[in-house]
């Protein structure tokens, strides 16, 4: 499993406070805690602040990156935003968050993809909305995925996200939800299948004990990687122990090497 730390979203109360007084030791704390906790990806997002996204974004990475070597995903809908953050960053390659199959946008963010060397997330909607059916958001990813390929991204540096919405607004979404990644590995062996993990609970209470019983089920399906929470702490082990019961961890190797090293006590 590829994990992307969550934490650092401008839509969350506390991040929204450190980033109005302009606190980036706060931003910096949480990206150490999550990169200790076993992230491979930190998240960077100041969308709730449109005008200043760009100018926010540069200060959260370098702030970040002063501190925390491994790689972000730069979290904006908008491509020109990226570009300017790109600018600035520095070290292992990032992730572009996100694109959809909207040629005005697509075309937008191939180019800042290609000059940074990105890997990049490609949501399975278009502009007109998210399909119901699995086998539209399959379409959806073949087109992407065949576009990527003739600008030369490789299948390996490609997230596909099949779209998971919450579970509280109709339960059928959990089923196409799964439906759609057993699909999308079906038909991709090596591409990246990710998720919002929080997606799943949205609207919910105690939102973290849905999160943790869909993400076992998702990897079983196909999955291996999501925008989840590192520090919880449940979760992290449970992703262990999906990948062993999934087929993904060889002889349970990496499950025993946890084990012996006390990560699963």
């Amino acid at each position: 499993m590829i994990i992307i730390g969550e934490k650092i979203n401008s839509t969350v109360k506390n991040v929204a406070e450190a980033i109005k007084n302009e606190d980036y030791n706060f931003i910096v704390s949480l990206a150490e805690k999550q990169a200790k906790a076993g992230a491979h990806y930190i998240d960077v997002n100041a969308g709730a602040f449109v005008d200043l996204e760009a100018e926010i974004l540069k200060k959260m990475v370098q702030s970040i990156q002063s501190k925390v070597d491994i790689p972000l995903s730069i979290d904006s809908p908008r491509p020109e935003v990226i570009s300017e953050v790109m600018k600035v960053y520095k070290g292992q390659r990032a992730i572009f968050n996100s694109v959809i199959y909207e040629q005005g946008i697509l075309n937008k963010a191939l180019p800042v993809i290609k000059e940074y060397n990105m890997k990049v997330v490609a949501l399975l909607m278009e502009d007109s909305g998210i399909p119901e059916d699995p086998k539209e958001r399959l379409e959806i990813a073949k087109r992407l995925v065949d576009r990527f390929d003739k600008e030369g991204i490789l299948l390996e540096d490609i997230f596909l996200d099949p779209m998971v919405q919450p579970v509280s607004v109709d339960k059928r979404y959990v089923d196409i939800a799964l439906e759609t990644i057993r699909l999308l590995r079906n038909e991709f062996e090596n591409v990246n299948i990710i998720c919002g993990l929080s997606n799943i609970s949205f609207g919910l209470p105690k939102r973290r004990w849905i999160n943790r019983a869909f993400l076992p089920i998702a990897i079983y399906f196909g999955l291996n990687s999501c925008i989840a929470d590192p520090l919880d702490d449940v979760l992290m082990k449970l992703i262990y122990a999906s990948e062993t019961l999934s087929g993904q961890d060889e002889f349970c190797m990496e499950y025993i090497t946890m084990a012996r090293e006390g990560f699963l006590d």
